[in-house]
């Protein structure tokens, strides 16, 4: 076995531990997916006493929790490569798979060169791109000029899982499993 495909294998089975942990601690305190009861579960009487006990727990926890959070993001990016550029409806909610354009600036102290005193109008707690193109204007610069001098456009590719009443209306309109192209008539 190459090291590539053993650490694809290692990741896997770490991917794979992660999931398990997470069922076992949804199935301990009884979370359903489905579940409409907003009761709110709590084991005080059985968390240790002990304080180190406890912190360790607490260690497990956060272990847990990010590994939760690990294979959601995993989860995300298959989705991402499934139905990039595509909507498809799965039962009652709405996967949007989509580019969305963010702002990164080439260099952060010459856009606070840029700025200077008025970085209170355009810093909270990144760049406001409209703050910028504002304060060129009162400047009396081409915003588009100033702001493209100052940032790049970066591409990235996301997916959105929408309850069907929040998608767009010609998407709710999709069958279950059915995939539309976005972007295209």
């Amino acid at each position: 076995m190459n090291k590539e495909s053993s650490n694809e294998s290692n990741y896997k089975n770490t991917l794979a531990h992660a999931l398990e942990l997470t069922q076992a601690c949804a199935e301990e305190i009884g979370y359903m997916v489905e579940s409409d009861d907003d009761t709110k579960v709590s084991y005080w009487e059985e968390y240790p006493t002990d304080i180190h006990k406890f912190m360790e727990l607490m260690d497990k926890v956060d272990q847990v929790s990010k590994a939760v959070r690990e294979i959601k993001a995993d989860m995300k990016l298959k989705l991402v490569d499934s139905f990039g550029d595509q909507a498809v409806r799965v039962g009652n909610r709405i996967i949007v798979g989509k580019k969305s354009k963010t702002w990164k600036p080439y260099d952060k102290n010459k856009v606070m060169d840029y700025v200077g005193d008025d970085w209170k109008l355009v810093v909270n707690p990144t760049f406001r791109t409209t703050g910028i193109k504002a304060l060129a204007e009162q400047r009396g610069q081409d915003p588009k000029v100033i702001f493209e001098s100052l940032f790049e456009q970066v591409e990235n590719d996301t997916v959105t899982i929408l309850p069907e009443m929040k998608a767009p209306k010609y998407l709710q309109k999709l069958d279950d499993g059915e995939i539309k192209e976005l972007g295209k008539g």
